[in-house]
């Protein structure tokens, strides 16, 4: 059976790590594809990691597995979990990897704690913790669960192995607290940088919904101000504000970084004066 496996990590180009993922995977299942997504995410940034997967997951047939391993707990009492959906199989560590994913799929939510949440699933969403240690690689080493377990079980399940197989079914999942744009009393919105691109661009959590584009809104960022919304990264000599691909605002410069324009990171604000449509915007 072929299938597709994509592989987004933090391990950045150095070391043989993404290479031993990969000879894990193919000893298992050599006529898998795979597909590397980025090994650029920020050292053990979570939250980068789950929006990325939120822009490209849909793009894929939806027999994919998704292999995110982004793993600060490595070698704690965290789980090592699969989540399948109707859009795709998902493996990585229960740390809120998944939450862009887990969105359309939560009933309820638990209280928050150091901005993380349980909440339980429903509907088609189906997951359990990965404990069968038979599909594990020995010896397993307590600072490459990538390696040991993840890539393993990712390249059992392409060949079509039940998710029953590698543990007991969970109900609940940890989930990040999630940026959401912030309505102020005098209608303007705060919006907040999520993932600065290889480009420089900074992607917000704004989308077209949340701003009326043609209402010429006015976004400031870090004390440098733009007029309207432009529809590609031609135009202009400055920054410019658009919605690119994924749907969200960016933050652009033709030419340039607007990161190093701007000095602004993940989770820094910006403001948008607009009309407001629809807002809050509902879970997806």
């Amino acid at each position: 059976m072929n299938g597709i496996i994509t592989l987004t990590t933090d391990f950045g180009g150095k070391g043989g790590y993404v290479a031993a993922m990969k000879g894990v995977i193919l000893g298992i299942a050599p006529d898998i594809q795979i597909v590397d997504v980025s090994h650029s995410v920020s050292p053990q940034n979570v939250f980068e990691a789950a929006f990325l997967l939120s822009t490209f997951y849909r793009c894929f047939p939806h027999s994919s597995v998704h292999l995110v391993v982004v793993d600060p707990g490595v070698g704690t009492d965290r789980k090592i979990v699969v989540l399948q959906t109707l859009e795709g199989t998902f493996v990585g560590p229960d740390n809120g990897v998944f939450s862009y994913v887990m969105r359309n799929y939560v009933k309820e939510t638990g209280q928050s704690r150091d901005g993380i949440r349980q909440v339980e699933l429903v509907g088609d969403a189906k997951a359990v913790a990965v404990t069968n240690a038979r599909h594990f690689r020995h010896p397993v080493s307590a600072t490459f669960h990538g390696r040991d377990i993840m890539a393993p079980v990712a390249a059992m399940l392409s060949h079509g192995l039940p998710l029953t197989s590698f543990g007991e079914p969970l109900e609940r999942l940890n989930m990040l607290d999630l940026l959401q744009p912030e309505k102020q009393p005098d209608r303007t919105l705060i919006g907040h940088v999520i993932l600065i691109d290889s480009f420089g661009n900074l992607i917000t959590d704004v989308r077209g919904e949340d701003v009326e584009s043609d209402n010429n809104p006015q976004i400031e960022a870090a004390g440098h101000n733009i007029r309207g919304v432009d529809k590609n990264y031609a135009k202009g000599n400055g920054l410019i504000a658009l919605f690119g691909s994924s749907g969200y605002l960016e933050i652009a410069i033709p030419g340039g970084s607007a990161a190093a324009i701007t000095g602004l990171r993940g989770g820094d604000t910006i403001k948008i004066r607009a009309a407001l449509l629809g807002f809050p915007r509902p879970l997806e």
